[in-house]
């Protein structure tokens, strides 16, 4: 089964994943963009180089196609469990370029059969932000990474309606442990 976390810069993703970690020990964790050697290449000339809003996309792309050929599908394949530190979801939020076509032919039509969606509000959004040093994409503020977790919300919801994808909506804002416990019972819900 192929679960995806998603949610904004700031949102507790990566805690997540660690708790995770912890609790799924013979899962695959992976993340987008970056889950392979050449995806993280990708992933370094998309976000540090001076270069087009399309061409980026298209890089991002290319990582989600790599990573769904040599990373999702041979351990789907295997049977294993898969959690994933973003998806084709983020890619569709972050990118002006990145249309839900686009992303099927690079993810093969393999989606994540069960979507996590952190989140947090503006208040919960500045505390946290105000406590770490913030990248390119964190840097554009506060209104971004709102209408960016909007577009996360469409993309995860849209995924539900058209393909039946699984959606559970959380609360960035509760505590870590709520939080772990309600996503591990939704992913243990069929493990």
């Amino acid at each position: 089964m192929y679960v995806a976390l998603e949610g904004v810069d700031g949102a507790g993703k990566s805690t997540q994943v660690e708790l995770l970690k912890n609790r799924f020990k013979n899962a695959l964790f992976t993340k987008e963009p970056g889950g392979t050697k050449i995806g993280e290449n990708l992933r370094r000339i998309a976000l540090n180089e001076n270069i087009s809003e399309l061409a980026r996309a298209f890089l991002f792309l290319s990582d989600r196609a790599e990573h769904t050929e040599s990373v999702i599908k041979p351990a789907l394949k295997e049977k294993r469990l898969i959690i994933s530190d973003r998806s084709l979801i983020s890619g569709m939020a972050y990118s002006e370029f990145s249309s839900l076509e686009l992303n099927l032919l690079a993810t093969q039509s393999i989606l994540p059969a069960k979507i996590v969606l952190l989140v947090i509000d503006e208040e919960g959004l500045k505390q946290r932000l105000s406590l770490k040093s913030l990248d390119k994409i964190e840097n554009q503020g506060i209104e971004k990474l709102l209408h960016i977790q909007q577009k996360l919300k469409t993309h995860a919801y849209a995924l539900r309606e058209k393909f039946g994808c699984e959606v559970l909506e959380l609360n960035a804002k509760e505590s870590a442990k709520n939080l772990h416990e309600k996503i591990a019972a939704f992913i243990e819900c069929v493990v």
